[in-house]
């Protein structure tokens, strides 16, 4: 009955969300904000389209019936040359250093439908038993998948870590405000052994160094960093920092490797573009727990 209850719960906030604000995400994108930080398209005479996820657009369309593609899809994208490195064989070149990686890749996990099957999702332990993602990667079939630690190859990328699964037994928080993001709650207290990831619910500057530790196409996890390169709606924008399918949820981490938000899709190409997560400001203003 406690997951039961867990997931009616999620549920109503989701159809509040959708009801209440409608395509929520589309409203900020189609308007100015007063965000001190943002670049705004609209101020440069620029059109603005929807940042959001072509699975989270779906989703709050139409959220009882939705499905995650644990196929991982083709939405994140590659900006220029792909330079993601492995966590483990990782050689400080990216932007922050091998240390910064090795303090803060130990939350990030995988969801996958089972301890034997692919994964689909990335993700961030918040606290001991509660995983931060996008809301695109949960559905009403999410309670009962599971989410691998210390999914990653050695340093001499020859074999893969022993890895720990933990099943999920409830969703927290669904697409609150109409935000790509959701919380799930974990069975037998990872962050006990995985650490936990703190949040800052202040936008960076543009310019500033940003990090994703990430599981690209369902891969062990690796390493991408770069700039941000604007601020648009609910969304920091960055095209310098690679992603592939399978990495939405993961979180972005600014310098201080404090999460500023959660990336959700793509939009780089070999010659431009960027990609984009949602705003850790936002959620912090919609949630109750971050």
């Amino acid at each position: 009955m406690k997951i039961a209850t867990s997931f009616l719960v999620a549920s109503v906030s989701l159809l509040a969300a959708c009801s209440g604000a409608g395509d929520a995400s589309f409203g900020d994108e189609a308007g100015a904000t007063n965000d001190t930080n943002e670049t705004s398209e609209q101020a440069l005479g620029k059109p603005r389209a929807s940042l959001d996820h072509p699975d989270f657009v779906r989703k709050m369309r139409d959220p009882a019936n939705y499905r995650v593609n644990r196929e991982p899809g083709a939405q994140e994208s590659i900006c220029g040359i792909d330079d993601l490195q492995h966590v483990n064989s990782y050689t400080g070149t990216l932007g922050v250093s091998v240390a910064f990686v090795n303090a803060h890749k130990r939350p990030v996990g995988a969801m996958e439908t089972s301890p034997t099957s692919g994964k689909y999702c990335s993700g961030t332990l918040i606290t001991s038993t509660l995983f931060l993602t996008a809301g695109h990667c949960v559905d009403s079939t999410t309670v009962g998948d599971y989410v691998s630690f210390n999914y990653e190859l050695n340093a001499a990328k020859t074999a893969l870590l022993a890895q720990s699964h933990y099943q999920i037994t409830g969703i927290v928080e669904d697409s609150l405000g109409g935000l790509d993001y959701a919380i799930v709650r974990l069975a037998n207290n990872p962050g006990a052994t995985w650490g936990t990831t703190a949040s800052l619910a202040t936008d960076p500057a543009v310019g500033a160094t940003l990090a994703i530790l990430q599981h690209p196409n369902g891969e062990p996890k690796q390493i991408e960093a770069g700039t941000l390169a604007s601020i648009s709606g609910n969304y920091l924008r960055y095209g310098n920092i690679d992603t592939e399918p399978g990495s939405s949820g993961s979180g972005i981490l600014n310098s201080a490797g404090r999460l500023v938000g959660v990336h959700t899709n793509g939009g780089c190409t070999a010659s431009g573009g960027t990609n984009s997560g949602v705003r850790m400001s936002k959620i912090a203003a919609v949630s109750g727990i971050l």
